[in-house]
């Protein structure tokens, strides 16, 4: 409603200036109008006027937004995240206090497991988690950042190029085994801190890395692991914050999450691959070493802070969470007098629930032998006429500006193949939704004692507790032709990877940035050019390796743009997005270079789609 009222305003005022015109030159008639200049003394005429200024201003600014109703269709099929509310998302830390001791080997929470929150303005919000869980009894007691001289007993077995190491110090909790005995294929962890620490964190692991080594304090036997066993989480389809939907191009979902929450994105896995069978049952300890090249972050004033680093910067059991559930909606009486009905999910509680998605509609009707119940499919679909049904039986859904801004009310409408209305006899509509808790979660208290979130149906996890405070909900803006914007980017083309297209990939980013932060506009407005050439790799073969031709992207960057939040992130997001678009048999290379020095400070690996080329 808020933007509809500048248009309501203008209508108003030019029907007012046409009253003070009608009213000169037909003086007779206006006075049986009661018009008198630009007011009205009667109140049935002023209302008739008012009236006609609402409804002409919904006309004007359905123009305006390029008849909204044709681009909704469109993106409900190709892009549906578009038109949909981007939840309430956080981290949650699992932990099982003294429960772990008795654990012999790791407790699995998997994705989607629901939790639920202390009410909050008496209602209990429901978040669901977006990424396995495995709660191991296993504890950090130290980390740091050490040069090559403090690290003790790897001076002479790192490489020369090696100047300091990043060591982690676990404890095994168990009682009855050690880390030979728990099974540990894996460690997730979770990097907690500032975005300048965490930056420093990620380009040390995973841009200057050389070496990763495991050992135990009481054997002298370091075995070393590959610098594949780390990777960084976040970026496959498997791991989205929402699920995946078929018809969205992921590369387009990994952008409006990073730009949503990145931190998301904070997390690395190192993959032991077995190594538990080669310790002992009974071992307690363990070390892990990570060797850096050079300078972690040359000429970057706050490179001193990863000699600060400690083990409250790495955390394990943590997952993004987000406030999506299942809901059922009040029944919809279906009728003959009307085309469209209100979708309502809670008319005592209307600004407690904010529809996500429409995932089932059935139509159930009473006869002489009972219930018949008949499912409705969405008329906008690639499937639509998939199936030969007589009679034919879909659902359409309108679109409304709500209260304010960020409400967009929907009225569902059962339609034929041909858009016509259907008047089924009267019935009811049975709606299954996937809803949100709208801006409730970032009311919730956080941090609490007791912890902040409880897991429905119980875990061994003694508390679950947010690490960040539980973003609000936000909405794409609609209107004044930003979905058609939207819709003629998603084909990336040869133009938007030449040194012309650096404004078409700038305004193709700000599409997706759904939060609209300074922040984010910032890395945004930093790229400063944008090219590529041809060349080639050589990829690994069975039985023989091959040469592969692709596309090396170089993108250069305003640094001042990342100051305190680093550009590594944003690197690892663009190198991700342009290796989705790639085609079979080919590979892209990132390379982001300063714009200021020429010099190069990002070279990722070529990569085709999610596969890295070795």
């Amino acid at each position: 409603m808020e933007s509809l009222l500048p248009y309501y305003e203008r209508e108003l005022s030019y029907l007012r200036r046409l009253s003070h015109d009608f009213s000169r030159r037909y003086p007779k008639v206006a006075n049986r109008l009661s018009l008198s200049g630009e007011t009205c003394d009667d109140p049935h005429v002023e209302r008739l006027i008012e009236s006609f200024a609402f409804l002409t201003s919904r006309i004007h600014k359905k123009l305006d937004d390029d008849f909204p109703e044709i681009t909704d269709s469109l993106l409900s099929v190709i892009y549906p995240q578009y038109l949909r509310p981007f939840p309430s998302t956080s981290i949650a830390h699992f932990d099982a206090g003294s429960a772990s001791a008795q654990l012999t080997k790791s407790a699995h929470i998997p994705r989607g497991t629901m939790l639920h929150t202390q009410p909050v303005r008496g209602i209990s919000c429901r978040f669901r988690t977006t990424y396995d869980v495995d709660i191991l009894p296993v504890r950090i007691v130290r980390a740091s950042h050490e040069t090559i001289i403090d690290s003790a007993g790897l001076r002479n077995e790192l490489i020369k190029s090696t100047s300091s190491v990043i060591r982690l110090d676990l404890a095994c909790q168990s009682e009855s085994v050690g880390f030979g005995g728990i099974g540990m294929e894996r460690l997730r962890l979770f990097l907690n801190g500032d975005a300048s620490v965490v930056s420093l964190i990620r380009e040390a692991i995973f841009s200057k890395a050389v070496g990763l080594w495991v050992s135990t304090p009481f054997s002298s036997e370091k075995i070393e692991l590959p610098l594949t066993a780390i990777r960084p989480v976040g970026f496959s389809a498997e791991d989205t914050l929402l699920d995946q939907d078929v018809r969205t191009h992921h590369a387009y979902q990994l952008l409006l999450e990073y730009f949503a929450f990145p931190e998301k994105f904070n997390f690395i896995d190192i993959d032991f691959d077995g190594l538990y069978t080669r310790l002992p049952l009974q071992v307690r300890e363990l070390e892990i070493r990570i060797g850096i090249k050079g300078d972690v972050a040359q000429n970057n004033p706050a490179s001193g802070l990863l000699d600060r680093i400690s083990k409250d910067n790495f955390v394990l059991g943590c997952t993004p969470v987000v406030n999506l559930f299942s809901q059922m909606p009040e029944p919809i009486r279906v009728t003959e007098t009307s085309s469209s009905y209100p979708i309502i999910v809670d008319s005592r509680r209307s600004q407690a629930f904010d529809i996500y998605s429409i995932d089932r509609v059935f139509k159930v009707q009473k006869t002489t032998d009972g219930e018949e119940v008949n499912e409705f499919r969405p008329f906008y679909s690639v499937r639509h006429g998939a199936q030969q049904e007589d009679p034919a039986r879909y659902w359409h859904v309108n679109y409304a500006e709500g209260e304010s801004s960020n409400d967009c009310l929907m009225e569902i409408s059962l339609v034929d193949e041909t858009l016509n209305p259907q008047r089924p006899e009267t019935s009811t509509l049975s709606l299954g939704l996937t809803c949100t808790n709208r801006d409730l979660p970032s009311q919730l208290p956080f941090g609490l004692v007791e912890g902040d979130l409880f897991i429905e149906g119980g875990s061994i996890a003694k508390t679950v507790r947010f690490l960040r405070k539980p973003t609000p909900t936000f909405r794409f803006m609609r209107g004044r032709g930003a979905q058609w914007r939207l819709i003629s980017s998603l084909s990336l083309n040869h133009l938007s990877l030449t040194s012309e297209g650096v404004d078409v990939i700038k305004e193709m980013l700000a599409l997706y940035d759904i939060t609209r932060s300074p922040s984010n506009s910032k890395q945004i407005h930093g790229i400063v050019s944008i090219e590529n050439r041809p060349v080639t790799a050589r990829m690994k073969g069975n039985p023989y390796p091959t040469f592969v031709r692709g596309l090396e992207i170089r993108i250069g960057l305003d640094e001042a743009h990342y100051a305190g939040i680093g550009l590594f992130m944003f690197a690892q997001v663009l190198d991700h997005f342009f290796g989705l678009y790639v085609h079979t048999n080919s590979f892209t290379q990132l390379v982001i270079v300063s714009s200021q020095s020429g010099q190069e400070l990002v070279r990722c690996q070529p990569r085709s789609g999610e596969s890295i080329l070795a």
